[in-house]
């Protein structure tokens, strides 16, 4: 889904929680709509990723604003920044940061600060924030942005890891064609080479093992270069392509945050 088109469908996600929880009527139903919400996430994530217990929904996914909406409500309607659920909030933060864009990410700490705090106001007849209730409110954009910060050093840490499992296999594959070629030579001067001289000991009587030897030499030979190439190329073209992937992630995520 587009980055846009997700930010929207969020937004609607915080918009549709703050209208849900101005109606008294559905606001006594916030705990039965969570659960109910949360068993459709779980059902959904099981058909789309094969687990229930991958419970982290995919980057872009419509998946997330549901389980958003839900946790919007289960936090608003037990008291908001007072709430004892308040620290889901933080679970709610996990998963808009790691499956949304960056921009999108601080976009939703910014209006879920804005929820808690509108809310917070809406339900309250003398509104005065505590220390605890400021402090929590604080802490979204200050968790948000280490949340951010460690998916992008995980996502370096992993870019690296490629590459390094990139040039292990570059390493190996030079190491297995050293043991072909050693293998070849090994068998060329213990066995072939012995048989050779002997033969040429008296060539005319046997030329044409000498020639049929010869070919066979020629034929191996010719077999292990073929073999060398087509691996090298082979590997080439993967080691390309996993460069290639790993560019356009990292261009991708500069694009992001510019």
């Amino acid at each position: 889904m587009p980055a846009i088109k997700h930010a929207i469908l969020l937004t609607m996600s915080v918009l549709g929680a703050y209208l849900y929880l101005q109606v008294p009527f559905l606001r006594h139903y916030s705990l039965q709509v969570f659960a109910l919400i949360t068993a459709i996430y779980l059902i959904l994530q099981k058909k789309q990723r094969g687990r229930v217990y991958l419970i982290l929904p995919e980057n872009s996914s419509a998946n997330l604003a549901l389980i958003n909406f839900a946790f919007l409500l289960l936090i608003g309607a037990s008291g908001s920044l007072s709430s004892p659920f308040f620290a889901l909030t933080f679970i709610e933060l996990f998963f808009i940061a790691l499956a949304t864009l960056n921009k999108v990410a601080i976009l939703m700490a910014l209006e879920i600060m804005v929820f808690h705090f509108s809310l917070s106001i809406a339900t309250s007849s003398n509104f005065v924030l505590s220390v605890s209730e400021l402090s929590n409110l604080l802490a979204l954009p200050v968790v948000m942005i280490f949340y951010l910060f460690a998916k992008d050093q995980y996502e370096k840490a992993y870019h690296s890891s490629l590459l390094v499992d990139a040039e292990a296999r570059e390493l190996n594959r030079a190491q297995s064609d050293d043991r072909a070629v050693a293998e070849f030579v090994s068998s060329l001067l213990d066995r072939r080479l012995p048989m050779l001289e002997f033969l040429l000991s008296f060539p005319e009587k046997n030329k044409s093992t000498i020639e049929s030897e010869v070919k066979v030499l020629k034929r191996d030979l010719n077999l292990l270069t073929k073999q060398i190439a087509e691996k090298n190329k082979l590997n080439d073209e993967k080691m390309e392509a996993l460069i290639e992937e790993v560019e356009i992630e990292l261009s991708a995520q500069k694009n992001d945050e510019s």
